[in-house]
């Protein structure tokens, strides 16, 4: 048996995202191998809703205060916004821990990304599992490459130089993570790759469950296409890929089929809000996406901005819906462009292939089934579960591996902070 604590800065909530979705994976595997305690680090009154934690023997919350004032503003300053935020954290967090997750001795300790790893490192016993699925550098650069920063602000000449302070710093985390943790976990290969300790990294690969059979959605009498996109819109790339998707990407599919209309569905902000109109339909949050999904002609993931794995093709994969994507939107699955979905990455290359697909329906029905071969091959919840139980294992030296050694203390110039201040997620860039 695993005796496991499981700390996370992400609430399980629904509709799930994502990185719920992950989580849920996550913990259910652990709780196969034991009882698993759940610590959430939240703003200060948060708290999980009861109905999303019953799997968990215990839970708890670690209060984040605001980070604000001049303090905040002289450290950021002065150690750039990441490293500054981490600091904060490390400072704050201690003395609100629970006393039991301090206490109680656990043979697991699994850390949902390396944001919750920096500040809590070393506060509680047990092997530890990092769960790198995000990589804050790769969104740093890539933002910075649109010539924004988050939320498509753009980039003043002294962001960019704290953007560029923050993508170094958290490239330090990653190596600092790889040779601390016990185990470091990714969602795909070449993630783990970039980690660089493939004698304690693992792949968990983000997966979907595959849906109910449903009866087929009859076409439109207008001869018009439904072009889904799907997601939380509260997260910054989405919102710059749906601004993309309805200025740019939508008036060129509709140079070749009138009628298309796109359909941003889930949580929404007053900006993308804004962008409804006679051939844009914004939602805002649904409680499940399966009808829009059945309802869609051709998924769109016109992501610009992004790390780790999208869960939105999956979804598509599953429900059997063709999917445009461009290189970011498709990164780190096991996909092939052409075959299992279409990938360009200008606006006239995803409008090209979106409308090749929507009129030529021996290409939809060939992509359609490669893609949910691949699905049911590779990306199923059970295949990832699997490969969790065997991470756990691999940590604390059960069945599945070899106890790994205890990584040694960093050297004095390898330290990234001060030993009394740590770090979290990019803060103002």
């Amino acid at each position: 048996m695993i005796r496991t604590l499981f700390v996370s800065d992400i609430l399980p909530r629904r509709p799930a995202g994502g990185a719920v979705r992950r989580m849920a994976v996550v913990t259910a595997a652990l709780a196969e191998l034991g009882p698993v305690d759940a610590l959430f680090l939240a703003p200060p009154g948060t708290a999980p809703p009861p109905r999303e934690t019953t799997r968990f023997a215990r839970t708890g919350v670690a209060g984040v205060p605001p980070y604000k004032g001049v303090r905040a503003l002289l450290e950021i300053t002065a150690r750039g916004p990441s490293a500054a935020y981490a600091a904060h954290q490390r400072r704050t967090l201690a003395p609100g821990l629970p006393d039991w997750s301090t206490g109680t001795r656990y043979d697991l300790v699994w850390f949902n990304r390396e944001r919750t790893w920096l500040p809590l490192r070393g506060r509680f016993t047990g092997r530890t599992v990092v769960d790198v699925d995000d990589f804050e550098d790769v969104l740093i650069r890539r933002w910075t490459r649109l010539g924004q920063g988050v939320w498509g602000v753009p980039l003043t000449p002294w962001q960019r130089v704290q953007a560029r302070r923050s993508i170094a710093w958290w490239r330090r985390v990653h190596r600092r993570v790889a040779r601390q943790a016990d185990v470091v976990v990714a969602a795909c290969a070449a993630d783990a790759a970039r980690l660089g300790r493939g004698d304690r990294t693992a792949v968990v690969p983000n997966t979907y469950p595959a849906p109910p059979a449903h009866p087929p959605v009859p076409p439109r009498p207008d001869g018009g296409a439904t072009i889904l996109f799907q997601g939380s819109f509260d997260w910054a790339p989405n919102t710059d890929a749906a601004r993309w998707l309805t200025a740019d990407i939508l008036p060129l599919v509709r140079e070749r089929i009138p009628h298309a209309r796109v359909v941003l569905a889930g949580a929404s902000t007053p900006e993308v809000a804004a962008l409804a109109g006679p051939h844009v339909e914004v939602t805002g949050a649904v409680p499940d996406m399966t009808p829009h999904l059945r309802g869609a002609d051709l998924v769109m993931v016109p992501l610009r901005v992004g790390s780790g794995t999208r869960i939105k093709i999956l979804e598509a994969f599953a429900h059997g819906v063709p999917v445009v994507s461009t290189t970011i939107g498709a990164e780190g699955l096991d996909v092939v462009a052409g075959e299992h979905l279409a990938i360009a990455d200008t606006a006239e290359g995803l409008a090209r292939h979106c409308a090749d697909l929507l009129t030529d329906r021996a290409a939809r029905t060939a992509t359609v089934t490669a893609a949910a071969r691949l699905h049911t091959v590779r990306y199923q919840p059970g295949h990832a579960a699997a490969r969790v139980r065997q991470a756990a294992l691999r940590a604390t030296g059960g069945p599945a591996g070899v106890p790994p050694q205890r990584p040694g203390a960093a050297r004095p110039e390898e330290r990234l902070w001060p030993t009394h201040e740590e770090p979290r997620r990019p803060f103002g860039v």
